[in-house]
């Protein structure tokens, strides 16, 4: 429903109940904290703040007008939903939390090769020999105990707000949500489980119906039975598809993908981030009057992965997201609670498009089909195949390119990489001009490659003479030596080298700087000065606790460039899976997000041009509750508030950081996967990072904000 002026000006118009002055660099204790007020913090994942307008995101819209708006907000390098995840929950970078989600590879440790052991939410086994997707609440207790309780090695925001007495609530993304409140110190209801125990009692009691996977997380005596007419109320459709053969030369064997072109199916998870909002605005708001709140759903994101930025279901994301936000407000109101509750909109990340590059590969209409997709209905929403075709170059049409499956492209030329999956398809892989694919498919029809007869795959290293499709990582202890371990994470991939090989990280790095579908690379500082690289430390990603368990030794952002699909500039390659959109690049539309504010502790109307980040949004919540977050990294941002924290004004400086030049490089066209055919217009061989950055300094602390970070290749 859409929000009213005068519910907006209700939600500025009231005072602070309290407030003085204190430390705004820190969070430090102040001499008098400010009385707690109510806040929330709701998450629109993936959200670019120019696809904030009147028409898609009419209540949002409204509260940015009236408000205080952060016009230069920066995602989390990388900029993954989990990393940023963690940026919310504890105000720190990696290198202060020790976390690197979204993806990543916890290496066998000691003598016994001990990994963890644990079942995913669905109630499966979850593997731990090949890197492990943490957005699941499972995985994330199972990784915490691992860690001895330490999976985030600072104390959190809501945390710190329990331990101060007060009530808090998470409903929302699987994993997202949970990051937020590890030690289960509130009240949690997410797309598969409700926590504590008793909410679960309660909600049934009163006529709710549960994630259809709250079972597998209770058992004994605190075992869940479902009510007979429960369903499956956080179930969402998968994404809409077609059948093309242009992958294979013959035109015989077709993979699938992905719909763009469509227009029926909206939003998959409406229906599930409404049932969400419903159980949070009618029962736990009310019944337990939470002081700190947040709300994260996986919308519009879930689209722009699906079908990519722009187009028509991504734009339904964006008012199905826009409608919660006023069910939300609408409820406040019921409450009683408009005019003395903050609310702060942000997003984890922004979102590209992905494609190589134009002039490589053109983008290409979709005939759109003429029948509805043939699929089921989950939750109103249609999922399934449609009759779609594959049409000619346009350049108003939609990216098939972008994907690149590093463990193939390593191992083809000679190191032992491992991605932790078997044999795969995408119909992003590429088509040139000519319509030529750039990684053909092909069938496994004995099952040697695969594992299963008459499997398809898409995999360089197939031509070997020992020839390989599957890049599963061998079991703890039969790792090869010198051998790498990459964790695929969309825009951007870690690489483990567990030998911790000199030679093998500078082999790695020439590969990387070589291709040019990868971007900026980053290294550990413990293999010295890389000409063409920046260390990690440099971009927070360096944690000692983690250095070889779970931190990554070498990260790349893949390449991206500001051209635009579907009107939205930004596009990157990513990790082989077959996505329209993706995000975790260090590209300028991943890394520039949204953050919104308004309530009584904000300024109304109030334009923040200073840099601002992910990570300054717990402290700056901390403080608002009367609280503080000493350890975190990120600042107060006391430029919005109506009884800031100080009152000194900021300084920026922007600059560029910039490599060592790499030289005597020879440059590979993204289009022959075997690196035999070289860039002609790239004749120089040099190779530079340059990372754009701007350092804020005030009340003598300084904060460094990333802007991007861009490979030279000349």
């Amino acid at each position: 429903m859409k929000m009213t002026n005068m519910l907006i000006a209700a939600l500025l118009a009231s005072t602070l109940l309290a407030g003085c002055n204190g430390d705004s660099s820190s969070g430090a204790p102040s001499s008098t904290s400010l009385a707690p007020t109510r806040t929330i913090i709701m998450v629109w994942d993936g959200l670019r703040p120019d696809s904030i307008n009147a028409a898609d995101t009419p209540n949002l819209y409204q509260l940015r007008l009236t408000g205080a708006n952060f016009s230069d907000n920066h995602s989390t390098y990388p900029t993954f939903t989990m990393m940023n995840g963690s940026s919310f929950a504890t105000g720190s970078f990696p290198r202060t939390s020790g976390f690197y989600g979204n993806t990543f590879w916890a290496p066998p440790q000691g003598g016994s090769n001990a990994i963890p052991v644990g079942n995913s939410a669905a109630g499966a086994s979850q593997d731990y020999v090949d890197p492990v997707f943490t957005e699941d609440y499972q995985v994330l207790s199972t990784l915490n105990t691992y860690y001895s309780g330490q999976l985030l090695l600072v104390k959190s925001l809501f945390a710190t707000a329990q331990s101060a007495g007060l009530v808090t609530a998470t409903i929302g993304k699987t994993g997202a949500a949970y990051i937020q409140d590890l030690g289960r110190g509130g009240y949690f209801l997410d797309e598969n489980t409700v926590m504590p125990r008793s909410l679960v009692s309660e909600l049934q009691n009163s006529g709710y119906a549960l994630p259809a996977n709250t079972v597998k997380g209770y058992a004994g005596a605190d075992a869940v039975t479902l009510a007979s007419n429960n369903g499956s109320p956080t179930n969402r459709a998968g994404y809409i598809t077609f059948n093309t053969t242009a992958y294979d030369p013959s035109g015989t064997i077709s993979i699938a993908a992905r719909d763009s072109s469509d227009a029926t199916q909206g939003a998959s998870e409406d229906a599930a981030n409404k049932y969400m909002m419903s159980v949070f605005t009618q029962f736990i708001l009310p019944n337990k009057k939470p002081m700190l709140s947040l709300i994260w759903f996986r919308t519009p994101d879930n689209g722009q992965h699906g079908y990519g930025p722009g187009t028509a279901n991504a734009k339904a994301g964006l008012r199905s997201q826009d409608a919660r936000l006023g069910e939300l407000i609408s409820a406040l109101r019921a409450n009683g609670m408009d005019s003395t509750t903050n609310i702060m909109v942000v997003s984890d990340h922004g979102h590209s498009s992905v494609s190589g590059p134009l002039g490589l590969y053109p983008l290409r209409a979709i005939n759109p089909s003429a029948t509805l997709p043939n699929g089921a209905l989950v939750n109103g929403s249609t999922s399934g195949t449609s009759a779609a075709t594959i049409g000619g170059v346009n350049a108003n049409g939609y990216s098939f390119s972008g994907d690149v499956r590093s463990a193939d492209l390593l191992t083809y030329r000679g190191f032992k990489a491992y991605d932790g999956s078997g044999c795969t398809t995408s119909a992003m892989y590429g088509l040139d001009a000519a319509g030529v694919p750039t990684v053909p498919v092909r069938i496994d029809a004995s099952g040697s490659l695969c594992g299963t007869a008459n499997t398809k795959y898409q995999a360089i290293s197939s031509t070997l003479a020992v020839p390989v499709a599957s890049f599963k990582v061998p079991l703890p202890g039969a790792l090869p030596a010198n051998g790498i371990v990459v964790a695929t994470n969309g825009g951007s991939d870690y690489f483990y080298v567990p030998g911790h090989d000199v030679a093998t990280v500078k082999a790695l790095v020439k590969f990387l700087q070589q291709r040019e579908e990868y971007g900026a690379i980053f290294v550990d500082s413990r293999y010295g000065a890389i000409p063409g690289t920046l260390s990690m430390a440099m971009v927070n990603l360096e944690n000692a606790t983690r250095q070889n368990n779970g931190q990554p030794d070498v990260v790349v952002s893949f390449n991206w460039d500001n051209s635009a699909i579907q009107g939205m500039p930004g596009i990157e390659f990513e990790s082989a899976g077959g996505q329209r959109g993706m995000h975790g690049s260090f590209g300028i539309a991943d890394v520039h997000n949204t953050l919104i504010a308004s309530g009584p502790s904000f300024k109304p109307a109030a334009s923040v041009t200073t840099p601002t980040g992910n990570v300054d949004v717990a402290p700056t919540v901390a403080y608002l509750l009367g609280l503080s977050m000493p350890q975190a990294d990120g600042r107060i941002l006391n430029e919005a508030l109506a009884t800031p924290a100080s009152s000194s004004t900021p300084s920026v400086t922007p600059s560029t950081v910039s490599s060592s030049a790499a030289t005597g490089l020879s440059f590979e066209l993204p289009t022959d996967p075997t690196g035999n055919t070289r860039d002609s217009a790239l004749t120089t061989g040099s190779y530079t990072v340059n990372l754009q950055v701007k350092d804020l300094s005030v009340d003598g602390k300084s904060y460094r904000y990333f802007d991007y970070a861009k490979a030279v290749r000349q």
